[in-house]
């Protein structure tokens, strides 16, 4: 395979990479600006339970103490939303 290729961006802004890419490249890419123009490079793979464990490890977004709504308000939301 040549060492440059050529590509054509379609009306939607879309370009079309040719099959040997893009198994070299796999599943995900990376394009990052340069002086010289853009580069394409392959991307990195995550490990879906290394991603789970990364969250749940990660500390809580909430802000205030959680409400302890009763059954009577919880219906009054659901009676809402028929």
């Amino acid at each position: 395979m040549a060492d440059q290729v050529t590509v054509k961006v379609d009306s939607r802004g879309r370009i079309c990479i040719p099959a040997k890419i893009r198994k070299e490249i796999g599943d995900t890419a990376t394009i990052k600006r340069t002086p010289e123009g853009f580069l394409l490079l392959p991307g990195k793979k995550e490990d879906a339970q290394e991603k789970l464990r990364k969250i749940i490890k990660s500390k809580h977004r909430r802000t205030g103490k959680p409400e302890n709504w009763s059954p009577e308000k919880m219906k009054s939301i659901w009676n809402k939303t028929e």
